[in-house]
């Protein structure tokens, strides 16, 4: 019999560096993650390198979720989303407008060899097209997430800082939107 950890959905945090002004931001972005990752109940770890992400994804037996950790308050519902969706696809995209990938969602049928190309794409500026190829190459079915963006410029980092004073005008935006750390980055930066 598996044990619990083994087969709940496992969420890998890989650190890729955001456009930044400091390097702060960096971390508060990837604690926020983590701290969403466990709130929807995801077993949560540093996904480390590709080849080790990789590994981590093949030697588990449920479905895994590969998160980059430059996206700000990613609402829970992608990630739930992105699981339910591993039911119907081998694998679930989460696009970002600037052709990247926020997150990478990967059935446990997939071999490892697959799973480190994939990785390796989504971790590029071109992700997207990157795992479309990689997709149509290998015959993978493949579903989409709604868009969300990623901080890859300074235009981005501001769209960040309107979305999260937004969500405090929001009756629901502490439970939809998962960024309390990023929000005091952005108040004690404005301070200075």
């Amino acid at each position: 019999m598996a044990k619990p950890d083994e087969t709940r959905p496992l969420a890998l945090v890989f650190n890729r560096a955001p456009w930044a002004p400091d390097d702060k931001l960096a971390n508060v972005l990837r604690e926020d993650l983590t701290e969403l990752l466990q709130f929807v109940k995801l077993r949560v770890q540093e996904a480390g390198d590709s080849t080790t992400a990789a590994q981590a994804v093949a030697n588990h037996t449920a479905p895994a979720l590969v998160c980059f950790s430059d996206v700000p308050g990613l609402p829970p519902d992608c990630i739930e989303g992105a699981v339910e969706m591993l039911e119907e696809y081998d694998i679930v995209l989460g696009p970002t407008a600037d052709s990247g990938v926020y997150l990478l969602a990967l059935s446990e049928t997939l071999d490892p060899d697959t799973i480190e190309s994939l990785i390796n794409a989504a971790a590029g500026a071109e992700g997207l097209v990157g795992c479309i190829a990689l997709c149509e190459e290998a015959q993978l079915t493949a579903g989409a997430l709604p868009p969300w963006f990623r901080i890859g410029n300074a235009k981005d980092l501001s769209f960040a800082e309107y979305l999260t004073r937004l969500s405090l005008l929001s009756e629901d935006g502490d439970m939809d939107f998962f960024a309390d750390r990023l929000r005091l980055w952005f108040e004690n930066r404005s301070k200075s």
